[in-house]
């Protein structure tokens, strides 16, 4: 008798086992999903509304730690190629010039150091390690697109290091001269316009964009190499007339939170948001001795995608780490549901479901062209009517989608301030099966 009760426990304790880790992969497959059409919802979004997920210092990882290689303070428990495939848009490699592993000379490493290199060692890898790392991910992900930050401590070698981009990535590198104007200076920096769209980037068949911090102009070594470095590397983030050739980007201990959302303090200099809004954190055992710092976690991603940080820096990130779950503002979740309808409505607090095509909402959601103002109009109908409804509000009025967070939190405080409970998004699944806005 006994030996049966044993076995029908252990039954029993198999089976919610089993359940749980069903639900956990059901969850995983959610937020895996919801966060790739989120990607692709804003990819005919002017750049500076598109949302890139990051880590800081990606390259500063445990998982690189052998007997002979260490970083031994990491940002990062996974390697990049596990960063990217958790769901990560944008990572980062400080480059620096110093000790390369035969310790007698010099030469591009991923260090994480001081300007004086302080901090670097022979043991650390070589920056080419990290863009075959990038080439294979991308080989391997034809369409998606990558943000990558390199922060320069070169001494000069740019010519170098664009000539080693060249060599790993050349092939799927946005190169700045695909935008430049025909009498514009071939040497000259530029920034990453605030117009450029993700679908600009993938007509030209192209799937990583690099961007750095300051105008780079007095190299060293150039007559080695053809390369040019202002040819694969955009200086900079939109129009941001004090520091043309920069983004701003602060700690999250620094981020004062919403309503304020850093306008005051750390964003003031870009009013009009040209640029993406850079908000990481710092994990690092050095960082907190000499400080402590505030972890980014759940709730503070929820706060960055409703200020319009859209670029948030994640510390220590695992494959399925809670902050990008939190990271997720447009559909509710178990949402889209196959067979449940093509066309999408945002339903207050609990965000964007598909339903049938023909169902009645109580609003809809409209943008303005050119200012991208948007609103709410109250109007019981089905999808199929928003379109005009919009358009009886003026002729420059379409119905729309938000592209990200802060958006969507426009719309949910529009809609809670006129009591609706549902509102028509301009957002449906075509015949193919791909979600498609606008």
């Amino acid at each position: 008798m006994s030996n049966k009760w044993e076995k029908a426990v252990l039954f029993l304790l198999l089976s919610i086992g089993a359940a749980h880790i069903s639900q956990a992969a059901q969850q995983t497959t959610w937020v895996m999903n919801a966060l790739k059409l989120q990607r692709e919802i804003d990819v005919h979004a002017p750049f500076n509304e598109t949302t890139f997920l990051a880590t800081h210092n990606s390259f500063n990882s445990a998982s690189y730690s052998t007997p002979r290689r260490s970083y031994v303070d990491p940002n990062q428990q996974l390697s990049v190629y596990e960063q990217l495939n958790a769901g990560v848009r944008s990572i980062e490699y400080d480059a620096h010039w110093t000790k390369s592993h035969d310790e007698h000379s010099k030469d591009i490493m991923l260090c994480h150091g001081t300007d004086k290199n302080l901090g670097c060692s022979p043991f650390d890898r070589n920056i080419t390690e990290g863009l075959q790392e990038l080439r294979d991910w991308l080989k391997a992900n034809p369409e998606e697109i990558v943000l990558l930050y390199i922060e320069r401590h070169l001494d000069g070698h740019e010519p170098q290091l664009a000539s080693e981009l060249e060599t790993y990535l050349g092939d799927f590198i946005f190169k700045p001269s695909v935008l430049r104007k025909e009498n514009d200076n071939l040497k000259g920096c530029m920034a990453i316009p605030s117009s450029l769209t993700k679908a600009d980037i993938l007509r030209a068949g192209k799937q990583l964009l690099i961007v750095t911090k300051g105008c780079a102009s007095d190299f060293k070594d150039q007559d080695k190499f053809s390369q040019q470095w202002n040819d694969y590397v955009f200086a900079g983030i939109g129009e941001i007339s004090s520091d043309p050739y920069s983004f701003i980007d602060a700690n999250i201990t620094d981020f004062p939170g919403y309503p304020d959302c850093g306008k005051s303090n750390i964003f003031n200099s870009d009013s009009t948001h040209t640029s993406l809004w850079r908000i990481y954190e710092d994990r690092t055992k050095l960082s907190n001795a000499v400080h402590s710092e505030k972890k980014l976690e759940d709730n503070d991603m929820q706060e960055l995608m409703r200020c319009n940080i859209n670029w948030p820096s994640m510390d220590m990130l695992s494959v399925d780490d809670s902050r990008l779950a939190a990271a997720i503002w447009s559909w509710a979740e178990s949402y889209p549901q196959e067979g449940k309808g093509q066309c999408v409505i945002y339903k207050n607090n609990e965000g964007m479901q598909n339903l049938p095509c023909d169902q009645l909402a109580a609003g809809y959601v409209c943008r303005e062209e050119g200012s991208r103002v948007m609103k709410v109009i109250s109007a019981s109908g089905t999808w199929h009517e928003g379109e005009n409804y919009c358009q009886a509000i003026g002729k420059n009025w379409h119905f729309t989608v938000p592209v990200n967070g802060y958006q969507m939190s426009v719309i949910k405080d529009a809609m809670t301030s006129m009591a609706l409970s549902s509102a028509w998004l301009n957002y449906t699944e075509s015949e193919e099966g791909y979600w498609v806005a606008g």
